[in-house]
């Protein structure tokens, strides 16, 4: 860990050698003295034990770098990252982090006055996400973990931190009760869903999840930009997978939803929404697309018979919920599993449904260089037809 030496002929103070992030560090202890420098060892020795532990010390700092950690509170770090998030990030993804920030902040009781960020340890990130999934799923105190490394390692990269509190928090694992293996819809329960919608803007949410695959949030803030009508093509680039565009052939039942909700608004623009109203609250709200999910839960699943009425006691608090939600073999997002199914079930190939899908990982990338737009029109018009008039 530490270690004391002399240098040969150059000096007869001792120095003092450590190792860190496998870098070696060497400096002088500026004394000549063996016991005042073991003393020194020593010191520097109890400060890497305490780093262990998960605190990181002003004077652990000023040891490994020479220089002090800026005076820099939790709150006025948080207030940084939130500010730099607001011009950076989607309205909905906005709010999350704001809503983490300020439980977070509240949990440690942050001030202008303290604590320092540089004070928090990992013990505090751990104590928080425990309390966290006392009363969520093990998906959502992942997901509070992942924002708030991400938020350490920004004032790591900004040099207001050395380590990240929340890297060494494992992730939490599902219980037996929590594990709900998600389905495709049938086509049978797909022309439920349908009949079952209780207005256009659902009708067209079902149908175009199915034809497009798109998650809720790019289907609900979809704007008039994006489709063109006369090529029969939806072009856009999906919040969850930045910088790249996806071109979706617009199937013929969605064109002709479409088409209707065009006339019934009359002149729009490019920058309108097709759902001004449901586009606005979801990029208004701290819940997002949660709101509308339950919304598909308990006025479409559950008159369907698709899935059990939730007990009444689980409502919103002020710091989430409190209890967990009930989980469910389907849900809205289960209509893009379908849209993969189908596209696979009709003949399509994995590269295909993949480039539909949007996806962009690096093991999906190496499958294709480029799906030819025709072969994109053909898949999609081999997916079936649920829709009846309503």
């Amino acid at each position: 860990m530490a270690w004391l030496y002399k240098q040969k002929g150059k000096s007869k103070n001792w120095w003092l050698g450590y190792r860190v992030n496998g870098k070696q560090v060497l400096r002088s202890t500026g004394t000549s003295d063996e016991q005042a420098a073991q003393r020194e060892l020593h010191k520097v020795q109890s400060l890497f034990t305490h780093h262990r532990d998960g605190s990181l010390t002003e004077e652990l700092y000023r040891a490994l770098t020479g220089k002090g950690l800026p005076a820099v509170t939790l709150a006025a770090e948080l207030d940084a990252w939130l500010d730099q998030c607001r011009l950076n990030t989607a309205p909905s993804t906005f709010s999350r982090y704001q809503s983490v920030a300020k439980e977070f902040r509240e949990f440690l009781n942050a001030t202008d006055k303290g604590p320092l960020l540089a004070k928090v340890t990992t013990a505090d990130v751990s104590r928080y996400l425990v309390q966290k999934r006392n009363t969520t799923a093990a998906s959502t105190s992942n997901v509070l973990r992942k924002i708030l490394a991400a938020f350490f390692k920004r004032a790591i990269a900004e040099g207001r931190l050395r380590d990240n509190p929340a890297a060494g928090i494992k992730r939490f694992k599902a219980q037996k009760g929590e594990r709900v293996k998600k389905r495709s819809f049938t086509l049978e329960e797909l022309a439920k869903l349908y009949q079952q919608a209780p207005d256009d803007f659902w009708r067209y949410m079902i149908v175009g999840e199915f034809y497009t695959g798109l998650r809720m949030g790019d289907l609900i803030c979809l704007k008039w930009g994006n489709v063109d009508l006369a090529g029969g093509m939806i072009t856009v680039e999906p919040d969850k997978v930045e910088g790249k565009e996806i071109h979706l052939p617009i199937a013929k039942v969605l064109r002709e939803l479409l088409t209707a909700r065009r006339a019934a608004q009359g002149e729009v623009k490019a920058k309108d929404f097709i759902w001004p109203d449901q586009a606005d609250r979801h990029q208004r709200y701290v819940s997002g697309s949660g709101w509308f999910s339950n919304q598909f839960y308990n006025e479409i699943l559950v008159p369907c018979g698709l899935a059990p009425k939730r007990d009444a006691s689980h409502k919103a608090v002020k710091s989430g919920r409190d209890t967990k939600r009930q989980l469910n073999e389907v849900s809205f997002h289960c209509l893009r599993h379908s849209f993969v199914s189908f596209l696979k079930s009709t003949g399509s190939n994995q590269a295909i449904a993949k480039e539909l899908a949007g996806h962009s990982s690096d093991a999906v990338n190496d499958l294709y260089t480029h799906v030819p737009e025709a072969a994109l029109v053909a898949a999609i018009n081999q997916l079936p037809e649920f829709t009846t008039t309503p």
